[in-house]
């Protein structure tokens, strides 16, 4: 049997019976200081394994070492599943017993863990807390369980869509693009550079599924904005998992979207300034003096300011004005160039967009969500034809 003592945090500690009478199991949370946490909590019952290298350990490492207080609630905690806890009111300290470590130990927030172990003690020492939720009597479940907590769409359907080949209609439109090799099918999946050995920077399966996803105007009508693919990318996985094949209908255009959605990223900026602004004074432009501060997320052209995806979705999904499909191969296919009626209508897109941002509070996370400029990006496309912005 492992046992392992927590000073917890004042009068945090609560105790949730199971809201079925006859239950056995039961629920404990409580806060903890990241220094009062123990090494050694058994980590066999966490289906994955912890990466802290990845991004989203360094992000959680981030979140920690900031020391601004706010790390408790921001993250999501650590789960764990144990024969026992107790509780001593009067020293506020927890003991958890692990008696079986394939039925007891860490369930979730594996990475949120380890980071601690790794940083608790730092001098100066990180003033920060974290919950932890104490499940018992789940012994029965626990495989269901686990899978459950670490199951979500971003971290479990897609390397389970990848070994059933559900990507495959994806990477039918898209298999000859610089970018392919980059993209992350599975979890935690790394490439590297053949020239420099340097490992490249991914980019995640579902954002490739919800930028060909805008396309489906099968399903977004110029009334229904694609807005889902924006603030939603889970959702719009678990949508494409349950019809793969109709990803075929976008073999013929797939190829053009990222070819637009690289023209937007590096010239959607300049193409603001040519109305006489200045979208570098914007505090999320990145802007340093012209230089470049990063590469365009597909073709990784340089670029010399951040376009958030809060204002370069609406733009790229109002070009869905130019896709129809053709009855007789059920394909996807552009009625027009799309990278053509960008270059004629840019600069009053790019200024319509920016000017809504300006007036409610240049939040581009608030755009993106905002059907009205969804609606405005969409009919400014559809205006546009044969060389005339009308």
């Amino acid at each position: 049997m492992i046992k392992k003592t927590f000073k917890i945090s004042g009068n945090t500690f609560r105790k949730l019976d199971d809201p079925f009478e006859n239950a056995t199991s039961k629920k404990y949370v409580f806060y903890s200081n990241v220094n009062d946490v123990p090494d050694g909590i058994p980590m066999a019952t966490n289906p994955r394994e912890q990466k802290l290298t990845s991004d989203v350990a360094k992000a959680i490492e981030s979140s920690l070492c900031s020391n601004d207080g706010y790390f408790h609630l921001k993250n999501r905690g650590i789960v764990v599943s144990a024969q026992k806890i107790i509780f001593n009111n009067k020293t506020n300290e927890v003991t958890i017993e692990f008696n079986d470590e394939l039925s007891h130990g860490n369930i979730d927030g594996g990475h949120t863990y380890k980071i601690i172990c790794k940083h608790k003690n730092d001098q100066p020492l990180i003033n920060q807390y974290v919950q932890f939720e104490v499940m018992t009597g789940v012994e029965d479940i626990i495989e269901d369980l686990a899978r459950a907590r670490n199951t979500s769409v971003q971290v479990d359907e897609k390397p389970m869509a990848e070994l059933a080949g559900k990507f495959d209609p994806i990477k039918e439109g898209i298999e000859g693009m610089p970018f392919f090799s980059r993209i992350a099918f599975k979890m935690n999946q790394v490439e590297q550079d053949s020239t420099t050995g340097k490992n490249l920077k991914m980019i995640d399966a579902r954002e490739i599924v919800a930028i060909i996803s805008m396309f489906d105007i099968e399903k977004y009508t110029p009334s229904t904005p694609p807005i889902q693919a924006y603030s939603s990318k889970a959702s719009i996985l678990n949508l494409y998992l349950k019809n793969p094949d109709h990803y075929r209908a976008f073999i013929n255009i797939a190829p053009d979207i990222f070819d637009l959605y690289d023209a937007i990223e590096t010239e959607f900026a300049e193409a603001y300034n040519s109305t006489g602004k200045r979208y570098g004074e914007k505090k999320f432009s990145g802007y340093k003096d012209g230089k470049p501060i990063a590469k365009s997320k597909f073709i990784q052209n340089d670029i010399a300011y951040k376009i958030p995806d809060g204002l370069l979705y609406p733009t790229l999904a109002a070009f869905r004005a130019l896709v129809k499909l053709d009855q007789n191969t059920s394909k996807y296919y552009w009625t027009e160039d799309p990278l053509a009626v960008w270059k004629r209508c840019k600069n009053e897109l790019a200024s319509k967009i920016m000017n809504f941002s300006a007036s409610i509070g240049d939040n581009p996370n608030k755009v993106g969500k905002d059907s009205n400029i969804w609606d405005l990006a969409y009919m400014t496309v559809s205006f546009t034809k044969q060389g005339e912005l009308l």
